[in-house]
């Protein structure tokens, strides 16, 4: 059976179980530390590997000399995508219009039943240059678990280095390269253990859904967000990679579907990354040498998926506290804030979007300062909508690297996992 089946099933189970089992303290209990230890396990890995691999990637690609063009190629995708997805964003906010949402005055929001998720790390531009390059090297192993950035810079340097001395550098390269191996197997084994364990991800994802009380007053920003959602997956992203690459797109995404699948319900970008790292090497034949570079890189800036969401969403916010129509200003200004926002997104893996709408309403001001409190009571859903379009549009950019056989080798349909 296909590993896109086997989660299929086990999601589906989680769904079903939340519909129909009676409420239950101690059942939701341990349904949750299920989920909680899969997020754990797979946090636990993300780190290790990112760090090697990235190291031998950035060797790899400065020994073909290809890492200024790969780099180049990644900064105009990622802009690009931003662009785009907000520009329809915004788009279909002015065909569609929002109904507003009426003003709350509790502004303690949602929270996730697993702790670690509900953390959150931006402390400010200032001192995120001083944690981008600490006083001691190696306290980038000591950050944030989200906050993996520090580290992966290390590892970038640290790649470009190997390439001077080959000499020198080979014993270093050889022991990163098997740590990079070694690092991927234990990957490999995530990945099947999660066929056991997504079904407490879909569970508690369906609860929290279930959990908002007033839906009738969010409908229509649901609405336009699941609509905004259709499109990019099933016509925009498949229309500009046929246009790009002359190939069938639909065939791709078959290749990353359990990818496509955990994304979902895990809403988390680090845990996807770790399937789609697996998934586009096996299925779709992407190679160390550009995916241990492009992969990172894209979960962590490329989030274009939480641009389109916030963008939505923060015009919502305007239209609420405001009797008039939007001003050209206003639409303007969402769509700079939020391609900008999305780039500084890279400490956020599961709570992007909380922390772009408070970014926004700050940096608006004009007394909607406190404006994201709106959202929050349908966060839980536009966390996993934000995390599957993340998902989507990194495998995407990801099989753009396809230029030749020294960075992928297609497989056949009947040879995927």
């Amino acid at each position: 059976m296909k590993l896109w089946m086997k989660y299929t099933f086990s999601a589906c189970l989680g769904i079903l179980l939340a519909f129909f089992l009676p409420e239950n303290q101690i059942l939701d209990i341990i349904i949750r530390a299920v989920a909680e230890f899969s997020l754990r396990a797979g946090r636990f890995l993300v780190f290790p590997l990112a760090f090697f691999t990235l190291t031998v990637s950035v060797c790899q690609l400065r020994r073909d000399q290809r890492l200024g063009k790969v780099i180049l190629k990644l900064l105009v995708l990622t802009s690009a995508a931003a662009g785009i997805y907000t520009l329809l964003a915004e788009g279909m906010s002015v065909i569609i219009p929002v109904n507003r949402i009426p003003i709350l005055s509790d502004s303690t929001g949602w929270l996730s039943g697993i702790p670690f998720r509900n953390e959150q790390f931006h402390p400010g531009f200032s001192e995120y240059l001083r944690q981008l390059l600490p006083v001691n090297a190696f306290q980038i192993f000591r950050q944030s678990a989200d906050f993996i950035l520090p580290a992966l810079i290390f590892a970038f340097i640290l790649g470009t280095q190997l390439f001077h001395d080959m000499e020198e550098g080979e014993p270093v390269y050889n022991l990163f390269d098997s740590f990079s191996r070694m690092f991927y197997r234990m990957n490999t084994l995530f990945t099947r253990l999660l066929v056991l364990t997504l079904f407490s991800l879909s569970y508690e994802s369906l609860n929290h859904i279930r959990r908002i009380s007033d839906f009738s007053s969010y409908f229509s920003l649901i609405r336009l967000v699941l609509l905004a959602t259709l499109i990019i997956l099933t016509v925009v992203q498949p229309l500009a990679y046929f246009i790009i690459t002359r190939k069938n797109p639909f065939r791709e995404m078959r290749a990353f579907l359990p990818g496509i699948i955990v994304s979902l319900f895990s809403g988390d970008n680090f845990v996807n990354m770790l399937v789609m790292t697996r998934v586009l090497k096996e299925n779709s034949g992407m190679k160390r040498k550009v995916s241990g570079l492009v992969l990172p890189f894209l979960t962590l800036f490329s989030r274009a998926g939480s641009a389109l969401i916030a963008a939505i969403s923060m015009l919502t916010i305007l239209k609420s506290y405001s009797s008039l129509e939007l001003t050209a200003f206003q639409i303007f200004w969402v769509i700079g804030i939020s391609i900008l926002v999305s780039f500084i997104l890279f400490s956020q893996s599961y709570m992007g979007i909380y922390t772009a709408l408070i970014t926004a309403c700050t940096l608006y001001g004009r007394g909607l300062q406190d404006g994201y409190v709106l959202i929050l009571p349908v966060l839980p859903f536009l966390l996993l909508i934000a995390g599957l379009l993340d998902a989507s549009n990194t495998a995407y950019l990801t099989l753009l690297f396809n230029d030749d056989r020294e960075f992928r080798i297609p497989e056949d349909p009947e040879d995927f996992i």
